[in-house]
């Protein structure tokens, strides 16, 4: 592009910036752009055809020449309006950008024009379902039966209508040479011609799925083309892919899984996910999409002892969705499924690094690798510097590694810069954009000192709001960002002032001020569905929780000791464009894509007990704001930095600067071992691993390892040998030094013979049959079973003598009172065993937070951290583990389990305490007090209802709306009634 122009674009780009924020800034230096529409406009035009004419160009250039005409779309009306419009797709598209391409055509209104071109071109790039014109139908009809040859005549005869328009007049040549231009484009990226033989049948089913989606899927994005290209679906080693956030990762998986079973028909792929989140989102896209291909999915997330839902019919199913540790458990309990897997897809492979969950997902790997014949791995992530080890490691070669920078929208950077002090301070916007060909530039008086003037209620006087702080400062910029779209605020701690939840309290603050800044309230799209919402968060927490003010006030707040079930509310009123602004934490980037224009960053460190600020890793940061700019609900993404002390932290991120390598949970894991045994001068024992809750992820891990290689004929030498042989394989060995290595080996030969004594007291089945862990084998059998009398004739989880004993148990084991402990910080409780059995009981008893908060006598915050740490993660999973050991050991005696005792783990994984409860929970009702309600009406418990799933009653009885809605609520009513599929009433 011409420096001139390019110069002319960012001045442009700056008049537009002040226009979106509404600001007054009057900058001299733009004083040119004054009646020059006209002429900026035909040279944006002018640019286009010479880039269209050199058949290439700078992705990048592209970009900014159809960013410049859509803004440069807002001065136009009507049919020169909808031009520019055709013309900025037409710039997206040719750039490789489609998703920007089809924005801006629905934008364009084809009545003005007049031509069939035209509406073939608008047709190919809005991507309707179901089109009406001839020539877009043959395109489509093309691509679904494999008959490339009709896309090859219609470029050809676009080259000849392009020829003759030139003899016609301007404005038909202009039209046909861009619609050639367009089919040019689509005959080199359509999903037939970038798929390897794609016109073969057996692409059908995966054609057909993306081109029926609801946003049709009809060609690949660059990205995807060059794994493509790269060997992904035609070599059988192992790959590495490097694609940022939003590049079409997922379309891509989906395009891999189904490439591999329809070759492979015999076998199983596994799709690895770090989070129980992202898993449960994967199951509604991903695990639906491939279910209707014909290849049947399951997903697992539930915990690391597989439930009767996730086990059953292991053999009719050909794709596993599952988080590293419930895999774990699930081929711990099934080992025959590891025989059938041959392809595992590990997304979001940087969480090898991510403490006890990199730990667990580098065992895994190393596990799957050493089998014979092992898996093809597909190692995929947005931000790992140093791929091509990882990838050397899993198999793969330097041919194998993917890297791609595309990015389907345009990402900006800015910092608020302040200047002056106290009451007379200004905050300019400065913007970075070096993802594109435009110039940085700023606004000032992006925050003015008016902007925090407020009349005091009770005494008429205009006061300033307090705006020196980075909190107010970043709130305040949030709300000026809701005039471009959705808007969240990042904050690393949950909690606290400086958390997410002092952000929402900011907010309210300023809201309630009254200051004359733009309200998240006026940018809200369905008025009676947020406030549904609201009602459910009243219901659920109290309406003083600040999470249900923010909601009435406009706001989300979104972190991790929220529940499951309010956070996938509360992503639906963003994904839907309800709701604008979302204060959050890094919860967010856990793989939930949400339509964000902008990020505004509180704060990148973090500090513990007074200690020095500890800042994010450029990786995580780069991860996290990559959410925002999403294909297809922006072209552009922006990134505001509230701290200027925080930008050296963010500005590599923002200018492309590789991040830190990742070396591996595992290796770090024994490097912290090493110094620790250095000071404390002793051996390694297994006491010493089994006692320290620190390394419980790797005894863990090492053990679920083992145990599928130890075999009767091997003793303890020999098994040790075989653990050390194992050890050299994992990405720790190929990382650390020679002293870590032998430490490394050492603890897979120290774990080896602990199993070796386990097998020989008889002990090690009991792990085998369970997938239980064998550290805690003894402390169930020979402390726990004994404290209780009725594990085979308890009738009710709400046996306060069962609750008693689990957690009084759980006290007693390594870490978890400390976990407890620190959960219960800052309150006033002082029988932190009293008040978790109080706790336990309410929630089985199936009470709302808001009721066990006051009976325990804490805040809603403080319950939520409690019950997400210590109950859902820490409990359940000893809980979970201790249940498989009683069932198995009492099988081993002849003795039959409590049928209530066996299903316990569900119970309080759910928070339920009836059996329908639970198996509606199991089987995909997503609210708690629907399930609770249901399960206790007597409709469940006729004699009828034996024959009868939970679900096809729970159908019957929500056909009542009249009873049921109010009972539950509009928003759980209507949500249930689609999970136990009722066709809502019309």
């Amino acid at each position: 592009m011409r420096e001139t122009l390019g110069r002319w674009i960012a001045d442009a780009e700056t008049h537009y910036a002040i226009e979106d924020f509404r600001l007054e800034a009057q900058l001299s230096q733009l004083d040119y752009l004054e009646d020059r529409t006209t002429d900026l406009y035909y040279s944006l035009v002018g640019e286009l055809f010479d880039m269209v004419r050199a058949g290439a160009g700078d992705p990048l250039d592209w970009a900014s020449l159809g960013r410049a005409l859509d803004s440069m779309s807002r001065e136009l009306e009507e049919g020169a309006r909808a031009d520019a419009l055709f013309f900025a797709a037409v710039a997206f598209y040719l750039g490789g950008y489609p998703a920007s391409a089809v924005m801006m055509m629905r934008r364009a209104d084809p009545q003005y024009w007049e031509t069939e071109i035209q509406r073939a071109a608008h047709e190919l790039l809005t991507r309707p379902a179901n089109p009406v014109e001839s020539a877009t139908l043959a395109l489509v009809d093309s691509v679904r039966s494999g008959t490339a040859h009709i896309v090859d005549a219609a470029v050809a005869a676009a080259q000849t209508g392009a020829a003759q328009a030139l003899e016609t007049g301007p404005e038909e040549w202009v039209a046909n040479r861009l619609y050639l231009a367009l089919l040019q484009r689509f005959q080199q990226t359509n999903l037939r011609t970038v798929l390897p033989d794609g016109t073969a049948g057996r692409w059908d089913p995966l054609v057909k799925s993306f081109l029926d989606r609801r946003q049709p899927v009809w060609d690949f994005f660059p990205s995807q083309i060059e794994a493509i290209e790269a060997g992904l679906l035609t070599s059988e080693q192992s790959y590495s892919l490097q694609m940022p956030t939003g590049a079409g990762k997922t379309a891509l998986t989906e395009t891999l899984i189904f490439d591999h079973l329809t070759r492979f028909p015999g076998s199983t792929a596994v799709l690895l996910v770090p989070y129980r989140a992202l898993a449960r989102e994967l199951r509604g896209s991903v695990g639906e999409h491939l279910s209707t291909m014909g290849l049947r999915t399951r997903t697992v997330y539930g915990g690391t002892v597989p439930g009767a839902e996730e086990s059953e019919d292991l053999d009719e199913v050909r794709v596993v969705i599952a988080t590293p540790e419930a895999l774990t458990g699930l081929v711990g309990a099934h080992p025959e499924l590891l025989t059938t897997v041959s392809l595992v897809v590990c997304d979001e492979g940087h969480l090898l690094d991510s403490g006890a969950r990199g730990v667990g997902l580098e065992l895994l790997l190393a596990r799957l690798k050493a089998r014979t014949p092992s898996p093809r791995v597909v190692f995929v992530s947005a931000i790992v510097p140093n791929v091509e080890e990882i990838n050397i490691w899993l198999g793969g070669s330097d041919q194998t590694v993917v890297r791609s920078n595309y990015r389907p929208s345009i990402a900006e950077f800015a910092v608020l810069r302040p200047t002056g002090a106290g009451g007379q301070a200004r905050v300019g916007l400065e913007l970075h954009e070096p993802s594109t060909s435009v110039s940085s530039y700023t606004l000032p008086d992006f925050l003015r000192p008016q902007d925090f003037h407020f009349t005091n209620p009770s005494t008429g006087r205009r006061n300033t709001y307090p705006y020196s702080s980075t909190k107010t400062r970043a709130v305040a910029a949030a709300r000026k960002a809701l005039t471009l779209g959705p808007v969240a605020i990042f904050a690393m701690e949950k909690g606290g002032d400086r958390g997410a939840v002092g952000l929402a309290n900011e907010l309210l603050k300023q809201l309630e001020t009254g200051l004359d800044l733009p309200s998240p309230l006026d940018h809200v799209g369905d008025a009676a569905l947020v406030e549904s919402a609201a009602d459910y968060l009243a219901r659920e927490f109290g309406n003083e929780w600040v999470g249900t003010r923010s909601l009435r006030a406009g706001a989300i707040v979104h972190h991790g000791d929220v529940p499951q079930e309010t956070r996938e509310v509360l992503e639906e009123l963003v994904s839907d464009r309800h709701i604008r602004m979302v204060m959050c934490t890094s919860t967010l980037a856990e793989g939930v894509n949400l339509p964000l224009r902008t990020m505004v960053l509180y704060s990148v460190k973090r500090s513990a007990d007074g200690t020095a600020p500890v800042p994010m890793l450029a990786r995580d940061i780069k991860n996290l704001v990559g959410r925002a700019g999403r294909a297809g609900s922006s072209t552009r993404g922006l990134v505001i930095c509230a701290n200027p002390d925080d930008w050296e932290v963010v500005s590599p991120v923002a200018e492309g600067q590789a991040g830190e390598p990742v070396e591996g949970a595992l290796i770090d894991l024994i490097r912290r071992l090493q110094r620790a045994l250095a000071r404390a001068q002793q051996p390694l024992t297994n006491g010493v691993l089994e006692e320290n809750e620190l390394l419980f992820s790797l005894v863990d891990g090492v053990d679920a390892a083992l145990i599928e290689l130890i075999r009767d004929e091997l003793g303890a030498d020999e098994f040790a040998e075989v653990a050390e042989t194992f050890a050299a394989e994992t990405f720790a060995a190929a990382k650390g030094s020679d002293q870590e290595e032998a430490l490394l080996l050492n603890v897979f030969g120290l774990r080896a013979r602990r199993l070796v004594e386990m097998r020989d007291v008889g002990r090690l089945t009991l792990a085998r049959a369970t997938s239980a862990r064998p550290r805690l084998v003894d402390r169930v059998i020979d402390d726990l079973i004994p404290r209780y009398s009725a594990w085979g004739t308890a009738t009710s989880p709400l046996d306060p003598g069962l609750i008693g004993v689990f957690v009084t148990w759980a006290l007693e084991q390594p870490g978890f009172q400390n976990e407890a402990e620190t959960a219960y910080r800052n309150t006033e409780v002082t029988d932190v065993g009293a008040s978790l059995a109080q706790l336990l009981l309410g929630w089985l008893e199936g009470r709302t937070f808001g009721d066990i908060a006051v009976r325990l006598g804490v805040s809603i915050d403080v319950l939520l951290r409690i019950h997400a740490k210590v109950v859902l993660f820490d409990l359940v999973t000893l809980i979970e583990q201790a249940v498989a050991l009683i069932q198995e050991h009492a099988t081993e005696f002849g003795e039959a389990l409590s049928p209530v005792v066996a299903a316990f783990p569900d119970y309080l994984r759910f928070g339920v305490s009836t059996s329908a409860a639970r198996e509606l929970m199991a089987r995909g009702v997503r609210h708690r007090s629907a399930a609770i309600a249901l399960g206790a009406d007597p409709a469940m418990l006729t004699p009828m209802s034996i024959f009868a799933p939970p679900r096809s009653i729970a159908r019957e009885l929500l056909d009542d709306e009249y009873t049921w809605l109010p009972r539950l609520g509009t928003l759980v009513y209507r949500r249930t009634v689609a999970d136990v599929a009722v066709r809502r009433p019309a």
